[in-house]
């Protein structure tokens, strides 16, 4: 018999202590919920979800468009500040649009849904444009 085994041996020395097992199944051999038992999607009292504190003066539209603001730049959209002329960076804007979509990969569930709508918007409107602006150049 293994070492582990809980049934009893002749001689065996009844001072050690033996192995408790807890039965936390859900439900009964009959299908019945058993006492005590929470649903699984009841986290229970144990945990609360509480909002993480955002730093005062800025929120997730600010973060949004300073990171839009370069793609539009690089797709020639608005004007370079330092000479007043539109260029265009169609590689600079494809990593400023990744940047963007690793961001919404990153933040998934954890957004609320008028963030979530907002970045998903702005990633649209920037893949247009930027395929607006690749077919123009190829």
């Amino acid at each position: 018999m293994a070492e582990g085994d809980v049934q009893e041996e002749k001689g065996q020395d009844k001072s050690k202590p033996g192995i408790k097992v807890t039965d936390r199944r859900h439900f009964t051999p009959d299908g019945q919920r058993r006492g005590g038992a929470r649903p699984a999607a009841d986290p229970g009292p144990e945990f609360t979800r509480q909002p993480l504190d955002e730093p005062e003066g800025v929120d997730f539209t600010m973060l949004i468009n300073a990171m839009a603001q370069p793609a539009l730049l690089y797709l020639g959209e608005i004007p370079h500040p330092e000479t007043g002329q539109p260029a265009l960076d169609l590689e600079g804007a494809r990593i400023q649009i990744d940047m963007l979509d690793l961001l919404r990969v990153k933040c998934r569930g954890n957004l609320t849904p008028q963030e979530q709508q907002l970045l998903e918007s702005v990633l649209y409107q920037l893949r247009m444009r930027y395929v607006a602006r690749s077919g123009k150049a190829g």
